[in-house]
């Protein structure tokens, strides 16, 4: 792997479910700290995952949208300026989550509201010097299903709307030196293989964002994937997971969580099942030189998984 193409992604801080508390993720210095350990971990690339609306807006630390990177940092040229200071060179890739926007029966408001924080996301990763924009092309399904009962007469409509969607982002993406990838979750209206006639109506410069995990968890081998695919792969994540979802967890409204057991979808990279050494190694025989992004979203200890992903890299790098 190049290393210069490895990041981490900062999707291991999550502030709702981690502890010690809410108030100490939220805060200035845990971040500016947080880059320090990251760096002496020997990572010097990031991705953030864009949050739309955050609700202590110039007062959080919080460095996921566009509003508190330029309260605490003026621009997003002060804040690359933090972190070199902190030692970080870059932030590699930005993703995007529109699930929050489907919260009615108005599907008018969901892309209205969804297209106007993807392109202020967009936007806010070419201010970053960004390589990629990651997006999730659609809500959860069961989230979709609970506010839209109806919605399998509403498919082929959502699809071209969406389409359309992802059609002008592919442009504004072009246009500021992005590459634009459509991110495949195994809860998504287009998850697995079904991701692929979506990004047929694309334009070419669209990319796949390969996701060990959830590509596990929907019944594909990644590594068969990444070999069927490997001239539309744009970024790759290596998650991990232990989960098997042999009760269509997939179709809940909450399916990072389990609802019928005490269990988390995702695990640290190299504590799941998933065999990231293999999938590493094929990426290296196909002459693969883009991102590479480890990330550990659903950890109870973001430092732990910290160091557990750099022990794993120096696996695979050797």
């Amino acid at each position: 792997m190049n290393s210069d193409q490895i990041s981490i992604s900062l999707d291991l801080i999550n502030r709702h479910y981690q502890e010690p508390n809410r108030n100490r993720f939220e805060s200035r210095y845990f971040w500016e700290e947080l880059y320090c350990l990251i760096s002496a971990s020997g990572f010097r690339a990031i991705e953030i995952p864009y949050e739309p609306v955050w609700q202590f807006g110039g007062r959080s630390g919080v460095p996921m949208n566009r509003y508190c990177v330029e309260t605490k940092y003026e621009s997003a040229a002060g804040y690359r300026a933090e972190l070199a200071r902190h030692g970080i060179d870059r932030v590699a890739g930005v993703t995007f989550d529109p699930n929050l926007f489907m919260r009615n029966d108005n599907l008018d408001f969901f892309f209205g509201a969804s297209g106007h924080f993807a392109g202020e996301a967009l936007a806010h990763a070419a201010d970053l010097g960004a390589d990629y924009f990651a997006i999730s092309p659609s809500p959860y399904y069961g989230r979709t299903a609970h506010y839209h009962p109806d919605f399998e007469a509403k498919r082929a409509s959502f699809t071209e709307r969406q389409t359309d969607a992802l059609r002008g982002l592919a442009e504004k993406a072009q246009a500021s030196g992005l590459t634009l990838v459509l991110r495949n979750e195994y809860w998504s209206l287009f998850r697995g293989e079904e991701i692929l006639p979506l990004l047929d109506a694309l334009p070419d410069s669209v990319k796949l964002d390969i996701d060990a995990a959830t590509l596990t968890i929907a019944g594909i081998d990644p590594a068969d994937f990444v070999t069927a695919h490997r001239d539309r792969i744009g970024c790759v994540h290596l998650t991990d997971t232990r989960f098997v979802d042999d009760k269509e967890t997939w179709k809940t409204a909450n399916p990072e969580f389990p609802e019928h057991r005490a269990t988390q979808v995702f695990r640290d990279p190299g504590t799941g099942s998933v065999d990231l050494t293999s999938i590493a190694a094929l990426l290296d025989r196909q002459g693969y030189d883009g991102p590479i992004v480890f990330s550990a979203r659903q950890t109870r200890d973001p430092f732990r998984a910290l160091l557990r992903i750099r022990s794993l890299l120096d696996q695979l790098q050797n």
